[in-house]
Parts: C-alpha cells; structure tokens; sequence
C-alpha cells in the first residue's frame, strides 16, 4: 500500500517527517486522522521503527478505538505492539507494571458515584452540611488542584479562592480516605504517573526509551498535567508529534488549555509546524465564513481554510418571532429540504447551546411527525427531572396510576424508606387494590404493620396528594408545578445531584411549556400536557429505530459532519452565552463553538434566531449574536419572517445585524 497516495503535501509533508518535534495545525475537515494512522503506518513500514516504540494517545476511548481499527488495516498484525489509548488508560498501565508508594500494585479506580460519595462523606468528617454547601465545588475545586499539580499538603489555603480552608480540609480528608481504601479517582491516574516520572528518574528514562515517537490527537484539548506528562515522555527524544486545532478549543470547562498548543513551539525548540489548512469537507461559502468570525480571535495561531469545493449556497440567516416558530421553520425546512435535495433524515444536524433548547425543537418535530435522535443526550420528556414532575402530574390526574405513584413516594415521602415502599406495592398486588387505596389505609394503620413514625411519614405524604389533587382542580398548570416543587422540596433535591442546574433549567423550561395551556382550564390543561408528552415518548422510541434527524448540543457535535446544518438560538446570552460576557477568554471560546458548529457542515448553513424567546419559564427579547454581524454580507442571505423584508427595502435591523448587506 503506498501510504502516500491521496494525500495533498501537506498531508505527505506530516506524514514522512520522521525525528523532530512536528506540530500539525490540522483545521476542520482537513483530513487529520488518516494523516495520524498514515503517519504511525509510515514509522513502522518505512522508516522501521519498532511498534513498540510508538505511542499514540487521545482523549475517547471511540478515537482510539477508530484509530486501532484504521491502523488495524494499515499495519496488520503489526497493530497489535503499538500502544494506542487514552491519557488515563497509558497512565492506568504504567502504574500497573510499576506500583504505587504505599498502594503497590493492586489499587482500585473509582468511578464517578463512589468519587461523589467520597466527597459528601468527607464533608460530613470536617463538619460541613452538604445541603448548605454545593459538594460540586469541592469536586471541582479538588479535581482543578490535581490537574495543575498542587498537592494537598504543601496548599496554602486563602479566603475567597478555589482552595480556601474548608476545600482544603475535604482535599486532605478525601486523600486520606482513598488512600485507606487502597484507591484513587481518574485524576490521579495522571497525579501518580507524574510524581513517578518526576521522582524516579530510573522509571522515567525506562518509558522514554519505550516511547520513543510520541503522537498526541485533539492536542489543544489537554489539561496542564496531561501536557506535562508528554513533556517529561518526549523530553528525552523530542519525537513528539502534536496533532490538534487552537481554533476548535472548546472544553475549557473540562480544564483543556488553550496555551498548550499555542506554547509548543516554545516547549520543543526546533519544532517544525505543519498547518493542513485545506478542508475537503464544506463549500468555499461555509469555509470563508468559517475564517471570517475565528479570524477575529486573540488566541490562535494563523491558519486560513481554503477547499478546492464548488462555490455552494449562500448561508441562510433567518429571523423568527419565538422559539416555537423557530423550531417549526426548521421541521418545515428539513421536510422540505429531504424531498427537494432526495436526503435522508440523518443528513441534517440541529445543533443547540444549551439542553434546555431541545424542547421545543422536540416539540416541533413531534407534530410534524420528523424522527430526531438526541446523540449524547436524553430527549427531554424522558429526563429524570422532567419524568419526576410528570409522574406527579399524572398521579394527580390519575390516582390509579401506580407506577406514577411509587416513583413519587420514593424521593418525596420524607421518612418512608425502599422496604415501606416495597410493602405497600406487594400489598397491593396481592389484594387487587391500586396503591393509592393501600396508601390511605396505611396512613390509616389498617393497611401493612409499620411503627408510628413510618404511619406518620405515610400519612404527610398521603395529605400532600390530597392537597395537590385539590389545588389542581383550581389553580393555573404553572401554578400547579410550582406547588409541587415547593410542597416537595424538588429543588433542594436536585441541588444534591452533580449537573443539577442545567435539571433546573430543564424543570423551568417545562414551566415553559405549560404557560401554552394558561387559556385553558386547570383539568384540560393537565390532560392536554399529559397527552403531549405521551405522543413525544412514542415518537422518540420510534426514531431510534429509524433514519431519523440529528440532535446535539454544539459541544457534542465536535468531530461530525453532515450535508445540512442548523444552529438555533444564534443569540446574544445563548451563543455566546451569557456567562462570558465579562471575560475575553470566554467570549473567544464561545466563537470557536460557533465556528466548530458552522465546519460541521458540508453543503448548507442556517443560523436561526428569535425576536423573543421564552426560555427558564421567563420571556426575553433577544438580540442577534455578535457572530452574525462578524460573518461578512456577501456570503449570506437573511430573511426576515417576523416582518419579511421588501426587496427593495432593507429594514434597520438588516442593516444593523448585516452591514453590507445588500437586497
């Protein structure tokens, strides 16, 4: 196989360069995993470098399961000495083989569930109410400490900042607890391989002999210790092969740093840059619009896209009146769109900021009978927290429902434990009774044997039904909701959960939802929501199954491509959102998400927003992003359809949002 063949120079140029330090600018679409797997095959065939002696990390393990199957095919058996993986996964090995002071060999990983209980219990030990305090923060604070490799016993604790006395004080409880438990969590997979490297010259020099070639995907998406560790393996040979895009940063928030690719010139001295800046993906169109907003950053290095690809359409701007009738001109343009161009569903992506905008698209297309699938998420109707606040609303409607009802009791009956629970349903069963019936009599103490606190707690909880039932017969849908949250403590109960604003949010965007029925009576309002979310479950179940549009949030859609893409709520607070408007750093992350977004697509652009939106429960009027107005007029076509725009008349907004514009 000649491995050469196909590649444009650029690509042959990253391919052959054998020693060195080597940085590949590899920009959307450019070809950069064929070139990683083509490079690796060219280590081992021509220059005849032992696989052995190869390292090849990314950040997945799908990546690496993608790049062990390319390689697979290159190499043959050959594939199977090469070391390909994650970061954790080549650490998690090389403790293996070595040990760990004090750990040995033989230590656990916690996931995640066992990491959070960790920290709550190491809350409690120094004295701090996990309902008073956000046991995330901790969390986070902990796991942000490890990454820049701070340890525990040399933090000086200071008020106001991340490690302050009380974070401090968990740190030190939560290392001494994993170290008695003969465990760590996944930061420390990198923590310990560090301090063996840096403490162990021996064990060091042993792996740099090992890895000789070092190759790094997605390379702007370390955090500061992964790219120490790969300073410490390549510092010996300097063969290390840094494959990324400053341009598509996007997960600062899981602590990737930009500068490590920016400062690896700096790093590697001698470094050779390699910038693949032709896309084979997308038109001329999409590309010079792409290069248009990402040129207006700071932080990057100089790259400009070009493609040898037809000139293509003209990116659609559309303007709509709300949310709703944003998502039903998407439903009715993909409809239409599937039919004209003869495309599958699957070839058209929505791409979103936040999860909370799912709803309406969902919505949208539930009505319009489109298949949709949530890659990377839950449908909406089927969150946790959306399914807690219909399973009220159903036993409410429904006393007979029991399924509805045992989830309810199970995290809003204070004080009546899984083994009461449990006894009322076996109850149930055995006498033909629904468990509403059986819930009364016990709260009576003529139902199942229990002490006087648990008939206590029954009772309470059978009261709250019946004053829910009650209020729902009189008071407004929103009204309703709130008194549930209220009566229950719901959010209290989330405030315990990991991700539990953005369940805030999806609970307020259901209020939403139910300000759509304010004009009916508190009962038809009740049934027709009800009845909205039953038809949305069963149109889910069927998309999965079936050829059916994609749905993500545009941090997820990061290696995809599709002919057709819609990015909604192109909005100032959403994209960029609203949290990086005090900080430069932010505000250029948010436009690398929008150019990540637009580069998702091959033939067709939309960028959609509203003239007002309801979202959180609240309505807001809403001010076009920043990033419409930076893609230059001439490569778009904007539509108005709130007031559509004569042809010879260009409205104040047209002009204001798309200077040079013309009819």
């Amino acid at each position: 196989m000649d491995l050469l063949d196909g590649l444009n120079p650029a690509q042959q140029e990253a391919v052959q360069i054998v020693e060195g330090p080597l940085l590949v600018l590899a920009g959307p679409g450019s070809g950069k995993t064929r070139v990683i797997t083509h490079r690796i095959a060219f280590l081992v065939q021509e220059a005849e470098i032992n696989p052995r002696n190869i390292l090849a990390v990314t950040f997945s393990k799908k990546a690496a399961g993608e790049m062990q199957k390319r390689l697979g095919h290159l190499l043959g058996s050959l594939s199977a000495s090469l070391s390909v993986g994650t970061f954790h996964s080549v650490c998690l090995r090389i403790l293996r083989a070595e040990g760990i002071p004090g750990l040995g060999k033989n230590f656990e990983v916690c996931d995640e569930d066992v990491q959070n209980k960790l920290i709550k219990e190491c809350m409690e030990k120094v004295g701090l109410d996990t309902k008073e305090h956000d046991w995330r923060k901790f969390k986070s604070a902990i796991s942000y400490a490890k990454v820049k490799m701070v340890d525990p016993r040399r933090i000086v604790p200071r008020p106001g900042e991340r490690m302050d006395e009380a974070t401090l004080s968990v740190y030190r409880s939560y290392q001494k607890l994993l170290k008695k438990q003969h465990s760590m969590d996944y930061d420390d997979m990198l923590v310990f391989t560090y301090r063996l490297f840096r403490e162990n010259e021996g064990v060091l020099e042993k792996y740099q002999k090992v890895y000789r070639y070092i190759l790094v995907d997605e390379f702007q998406d370390t955090n500061d210790l992964q790219y120490q560790l790969v300073k410490l393996l390549g510092s010996k040979y300097g063969n290390v092969c840094a494959v990324g895009d400053p341009d598509q940063t996007i997960y600062s928030w899981r602590q990737a740093e930009i500068h490590n690719i920016l400062n690896f010139q700096k790093d590697f001295p001698g470094a050779r840059v390699i910038g693949m800046e032709e896309n084979y993906r997308s038109t001329r169109i999409i590309v010079e619009a792409a290069n248009a907003l990402i040129a207006l950053n700071r932080l990057r290095m100089e790259k400009n896209l070009s493609t040898s690809r037809e000139r293509g359409k003209l990116i659609s701007m559309i303007k709509l009146r709300d949310e709703k009738a944003e998502a039903g001109f998407i439903a009715a343009e993909i409809s239409g769109l599937a039919k004209k161009l003869v495309l599958k569903y699957s070839d058209f992506a929505v791409l979103y900021r936040i999860n909370a905008q799912s709803r309406a698209l969902e919505d949208a297309f539930n009505e319009a009978g489109i298949p949709y699938k949530l890659v990377g998420g839950t449908p909406f109707y089927k969150r946790r927290e959306i399914a807690d606040i219909f399973a009220w609303l159903r036993v409410i409607r429904n006393p007979s429902d029991d399924a509805a009802l045992s989830r309810v009791m199970k995290f809003s009956a204070k004080g009546v434990g899984p083994q009461t629970i449990s006894s009322l349903l076996a109850t149930a069963e055995s006498t033909g009774q629904h468990l509403i019936y059986v819930l009364g009599k016990a709260a009576a103490g003529t139902a199942i044997s229990t002490s006087a606190a648990k008939r206590k707690a029954l009772a309470q909880f059978y009261s709250l039904w019946q004053s829910l039932l009650t209020e729902s017969r009189r008071i407004s849908l929103v009204t309703l909701m709130n008194s549930i949250i209220e009566k229950t403590g719901y959010h209290d109960i989330l405030k315990g959960e990991e991700d539990w604003e953005e369940r805030w949010e999806n609970v307020l965007e259901l209020m939403s939802l139910a300000r759509d029925y304010e004009h009916l009576s508190p009962v038809e309002a009740l049934g027709h929501l009800l009845q909205k979310a039953d038809r949305a479950s069963q149109v889910v179940e069927e998309g999965q199954e079936t050829d059916a549009v994609i749905f993500h949030t545009l941090h997820g859609a990061k290696g995809t491509e599709f002919p057709v893409v819609f990015i909604a709520g192109v909005e100032e607070g959403l994209l960029p959102h609203t949290k990086s408007k005090d900080s430069s750093e932010k505000l250029e992350e948010e436009r690398r998400l929008c150019y990540v977004g637009i580069t998702r697509a091959m033939e067709l652009v939309y960028l959609t927003y509203a003239a007002n939106r309801r979202l959180f429960g609240n309505n807001y009027s809403c001010i076009p992003s920043r990033f419409i107005r930076e893609i230059p007029g001439h490569l778009v076509q904007f539509k108005d359809l709130v007031q559509p725009v004569h042809p010879n008349v260009l409205t104040a907004d047209t002009k204001r949002y798309l200077p040079g514009l013309t009819p």
